[in-house]
């Protein structure tokens, strides 16, 4: 029985959702919209539209799909801030490198009796460890000044 009236029952709702409006006008000229037809008198059948589907389930997904694509621009744009303060803070290091390359090459040209200070410390260069340590400047400052 039970399984009767689950099956009569969508029949029942799509024809009242199918059902014609009716429109007519009495004597004392109010107009009225029902779902029959005036008792007596002429009535013109009205176009109904339906409103949208509220398919509860179609409407979740397409708002997990637009949380999804925030997130997804979201942590695209972090992704690229990130990248550009890897960027910016490489720059700064190629920078630096370069200033300090550039140091050290203008150090060691400068050496008339090949002493150089390597750190806190002093070292007497020969002329091969001299001309070594300039080549090294020089393949820094080509790597890092660019």
């Amino acid at each position: 029985m039970q399984s009767r009236i689950l099956l009569i029952l969508p029949l029942l709702i799509s024809t009242a959702i199918s059902a014609e409006t009716y429109r007519w006008v009495n004597e004392d000229g109010v107009v009225t919209y029902s779902q029959t037809p005036p008792p007596q008198g002429e009535s013109e059948v009205v176009k109904t539209y339906s409103a949208p589907s509220s398919d509860a389930a179609a409407a979740k997904q397409r708002l997990q799909k637009l949380r999804q694509e925030l997130a997804d621009r979201e942590e695209d744009r972090a992704l690229k801030k990130a990248e550009q303060k890897e960027s910016q803070e490489s720059r700064k290091l190629r920078e630096e490198n370069c200033k300090a390359a550039r140091s050290n090459l203008q150090t060691l040209k400068s050496l008339g009796n090949r002493l150089y200070k390597a750190g806190d410390e002093y070292l007497r260069l020969s002329d091969e460890q001299k001309q070594e340590r300039i080549e090294e400047a020089q393949q820094q400052i080509e790597e890092y000044c660019k």
